[in-house]
């Protein structure tokens, strides 16, 4: 049942848009447009419609719906984030610009993926119902829930060549209209992103963060090196808590370059970090065990007694240590491949204090990894007023 319509005693209501004098409702489904993003005379997108026909005894009067939306062509592939923590579109704010350099080390540290450009996707924008129910003030286009803020990255293979290009969607309804602002675009090398190409069709966007590796089957082998960072919202606000991030601890000496990378999580400013201390003074940080869950008040308890700290960036910068890989000649020595665990990792159940919009907040989350394929993440667990 789309979301503005509801079933009451009198019949069906609706939100019906505000319009102006003089404005005009498309009809009916608009005619299909096709799109050159990119700019090198070859159509990568689609403006088009479909009609949803419904039969619902409770709603007699509602026959269906006309959907407007973009559906990418073939040759065109749509950028998604691909990592346990950040499934969703790749999406550049409008003050910054592709960097096709940063696109292809997050390409290569399977930080991105990219659709299959031989399979349509589809983004649909628009919905208007039809049937004898309708009357003419309820009669409009609406926004179908779908929202995608910032600008979309696509890539576009062609007998000219390749192309990138960040583009973003108009909506200027009730009108029925579609329009496709391209951002920015520039051309590329014949092959570029293909290490971010999926085998298969790419997964469908997932709501929640999956952490089931043994099921996904082998595992994702991340490349040597420290990936770019990745930003985490734990508190969905659009303002980020962490960030997954890495450092390079080379070992000093002559001949051939050696050392360690380290990658795990660091706290960004706003967002602190429960320490409790230990029997020798020294506060590390505080995990909840198996079947434990955050008590706000035992946490302010440990706080007034000083048992319990909040490690707070940059006054205290704490660096959860999760995966590490040695490089050079250390790491033929040793005869370990791929990435392992931290000598030092902190299992358990990190607990956090943050803000959303405003509000004062408390979780915990954990810190997920595997060896020797290196792919890293954090997971929320509960998430409480404070």
């Amino acid at each position: 049942m789309p979301r503005f319509l509801f079933i009451g005693v009198a019949g069906m209501l609706f939100a019906a848009p505000a319009l102006a004098q003089g404005e005009r409702i498309i009809p009916g489904p608009p005619p299909d447009e096709y799109v050159d993003v990119t700019g090198d005379g070859t159509a990568d997108l689609l403006i088009t419609s479909c009609t949803i026909h419904v039969e619902d005894p409770q709603q007699p009067g509602l026959h269906g719906w006309y959907k407007v939306g973009v559906r990418t062509l073939s040759g065109t592939a749509v950028l998604m984030w691909n990592t346990p923590s950040t499934q969703r579109w790749y999406t550049l704010e409008d003050s910054t610009q592709l960097d096709s350099s940063l696109l292809a080390q997050r390409i290569h540290f399977k930080q991105l993926i990219w659709t299959d450009e031989d399979m349509p996707t589809e983004f649909w924008l628009l919905e208007r119902p039809f049937g004898p129910a309708i009357s003419a003030a309820e009669d409009g286009w609406y926004g179908t829930g779908n929202h995608y803020e910032g600008s979309l990255v696509l890539r576009s293979a062609n007998e000219r060549g390749t192309s990138l290009a960040a583009f973003a969607f108009e909506l200027p309804y009730p009108y029925g209209r579609v329009a496709i602002a391209v951002k920015h675009s520039l051309r590329v090398p014949i092959g570029y992103g293909s290490e971010g190409d999926p085998p298969r069709a790419a997964s469908p966007i997932k709501d929640e963060p999956d952490f089931d590796f043994e099921k996904n089957g082998p595992q994702v082998q991340v490349p040597q090196g420290i990936p770019p960072d990745e930003l985490v919202d734990l508190t969905s606000d659009d303002i980020p808590d962490l960030v997954i991030t890495g450092v390079n601890a080379a070992d000093h000496g002559s001949g051939a370059p050696r050392g360690t990378y380290h990658r795990g999580v660091r706290l960004l400013p706003g967002t602190a970090l429960l320490m409790v201390k230990r029997a020798d003074g020294v506060y590390v940080p505080f995990t909840l065990r198996d079947g434990q869950e955050i008590d706000p008040e035992q946490v302010r308890k440990g706080l007034a007694e000083e048992l319990c700290r909040w490690a707070e960036a940059p006054k205290w910068p704490v660096f959860i240590d999760a995966l590490t890989q040695r490089y050079g000649s250390a790491s033929t020595a040793e005869g370990l491949k791929g990435w392992q665990p931290a000598e030092d990792a902190v299992d358990g159940t990190f607990v956090f204090r943050a803000t959303q919009y405003g509000r004062p907040m408390i979780g915990c989350y954990e810190v997920m990894s595997t060896a020797p394929g290196g792919e890293l993440g954090v997971r929320l667990g509960s998430l409480t007023d404070y």
